[in-house]
């Protein structure tokens, strides 16, 4: 059902296993290790002290950033130092050809899908978002591909580092991500900066200038991101999200609570959202990487990010001024376009491993002494862990998907036979029990038999693990509806409405309670609101209509 992250789990697991497994080159420098320690120790406590702590160590869909993939980002770092920190020719090419490779594929796939052949399968996207995310995912993995290359494709010129670093600008234009595609200049600055600094020489910086045009020429070429330069909804849309995220951090400023903000953010949402955004869609992150560690961690959290941040940039920026190679200019003018990508978007498995990586191979530095072989084999075990974790966890999402066919085929039983599969595959992941009560309520809507039994269950479960979950309680209330259990459902409703008052979902459904316990007047303002909520929306329209036939029919 989503292909964007447990599978990228599960091949960043391999990798540290590998990296483990094989020599060590080289290491993170210790004021880094410790500073990453104390953030995962603090996202750890905040885990366990949130009013929801399996959820929070697990992580929500679709996302999934809990303790295991934190723990993994971390792991990625380690093992781009461990293989770059003597940076031997041997690793230095075998990075740069992997990066190079990597790119070529990507743009190829890219390619592909813009040209409606979409070998990965097909999207709801409306942009092109390859096999790694959404199309900023794309657009942001093309850049680093680009800024990494881009140095070390001009000074020696061979085919495959030409091809990479053109098919990283490639990739990014064509996700019509205007996110990458600024980030993608400021990694042109970075180099172009460094090209001053280090070996002042007219070709290089013609070359850059170049680079600069000919991304620019390409940009306003294709319309995938010429014709979003005039849309302002989505700025608009992310300004009201980050002033409702420091609400959210605001309220927990001292501590946080990881994978929670998706229930939280609700109670925040006013009109000039609903004007701006609409209420299809929610969010389930701030989309900034500062407030996603506020919201997290709290205010502790948020120094230690940033502290991080810092530290990454400054020990960077040290080993620039020391070895001046082409790779080395590369990865730092990554890690600062990331960085800056990232400040108005989210992190995912699909772009922040590779991220991390890169990190990892930036500040390494050669590895001293004798490695102690069972912290070697130990991380190789932790690895194979994770490995069998998140394969498992994928092999969940084919359950999911497949209950949804069942669904989409009106075989409630079948359905249900597979969301109990994917349960037994991820049996700690309340939000499986969320997706299953969806669509049973879908189907209980539309009166197949049993459905409703089957939503209330699954709802049930689901607000167990994550009680104020606004799917799982309109699920709830869908069922109870339809069993005429109309007193439990308007308990139910006046509690979601309370959590979620820009939800028109839970309008609907306590106004037909309402019209059911007679009372004629609340419906009918339960059905107005959600209609200002969700114009679009006909069903509003369509019962107040009704309700006006049936006490027309009474007088």
């Amino acid at each position: 059902m989503d292909r964007f992250v447990f599978g990228k789990l599960v091949l960043s697991a391999a990798a540290i296993g590998a990296a483990a497994y094989g020599g060590r080159q080289g290491r993170l420098p210790r004021h880094v290790a410790l500073t990453a320690a104390a953030g995962l120790g603090l996202f750890t406590l905040s885990c366990l002290l949130s009013p929801t702590p399996v959820a929070s160590l697990v992580g929500r869909w679709p996302r999934y950033e809990g303790l295991p993939v934190v723990l993994t980002y971390v792991g990625c770092a380690w093992a781009g130092a461990r293989i770059l920190g003597r940076r031997s020719r041997a690793s230095t090419e075998a990075v740069e050809t992997a990066l190079a490779v990597g790119s070529v594929l990507l743009a190829a796939v890219s390619v592909l899908g813009a040209l409606g052949w979409e070998i990965e399968g097909a999207s709801v996207e409306s942009r092109t978002g390859s096999v790694l995310g959404n199309a900023t995912d794309q657009g942001l993995v093309g850049l680093m591909f680009f800024a990494v290359l881009f140095g070390s494709a001009v000074s020696r010129r061979t085919p495959l580092l030409v091809a990479g670093a053109v098919a990283g600008p490639l990739t990014v234009v064509l996700s019509g991500s205007r996110t990458a595609l600024l980030a993608t200049f400021v990694a042109l600055a970075v180099h172009a900066v460094l090209s001053m600094r280090e070996r002042p020489s007219r070709r290089v910086v013609e070359i850059t200038g170049g680079a600069f045009l000919a991304v620019g020429v390409l940009a306003l070429a294709l319309p995938q991101i010429r014709d979003r330069f005039g849309e302002g909804h989505t700025i608009t849309g992310r300004l009201l999200l980050w002033k409702e995220s420091l609400q959210v951090g605001g309220d927990r400023w001292w501590l946080g609570a990881p994978s929670t903000f998706v229930d939280a953010v609700g109670r925040y949402r006013d009109d000039d959202w609903v004007r701006e955004v609409g209420t299809r869609n929610p969010p389930d992150s701030p989309h900034s990487w500062p407030l996603q560690a506020l919201v997290a961690g709290g205010v502790p959290l948020l120094l230690v990010a940033v502290g991080l941040a810092v530290l990454v940039l400054f020990l960077g920026w040290q080993v620039v001024q020391a070895e001046q190679s082409p790779l080395v200019a590369g990865l730092f003018a990554a890690t600062v376009a990331y960085g800056v990508a990232i400040l108005p978007n989210f992190t995912i498995a699909g772009s922040t491993c590779l991220a991390a990586f890169l990190v990892g191979c930036l500040v390494a530095e050669p590895a001293t002494g004798r490695e102690p072989r069972p912290l070697a084999w130990a991380a190789v075990v932790a690895a194979a862990v994770g490995v069998v974790v998140f394969a498992t966890s994928a092999a969940a999402e084919r359950a999911l998907q497949d209950g949804i066919e069942q669904a989409t085929r009106g075989d409630s039983v079948a359905a249900d036979a597979a969301f109990e599969r994917a349960e037994h595959l991820r049996p700690l992941d309340g939000d499986v029990a969320m997706i299953a009560a969806q669509t049973q309520a879908g189907l209980a809507d539309g009166d197949v038999s049993g459905a409703s039994t089957r939503a209330e269950r699954w709802a049930r479960k689901s607000l167990d693990r994550t009680p104020d979950t606004y799917a799982s309680g309109l699920a709830l209330a869908v069922a109870q509806v339809h069993d005429q259990e109309l007193e439990d459902a308007l308990h139910t409703l006046d509690r979601f409405v309370e959590l979620y008052p820009t939800e028109p979902g839970v309008r609907i459904q306590r106004g037909l309670a309402r019209f059911g316990l007679r009372d004629v007047a609340g419906a009918r303002s339960d059905l107005r609101t959600a209609h200002r909520l969700d114009p679009r929306n006909p069903v509003p329209q369509r019962l107040l209509r009704k309700i006006h036939d049936l006490t027309a029919g009474r007088q």
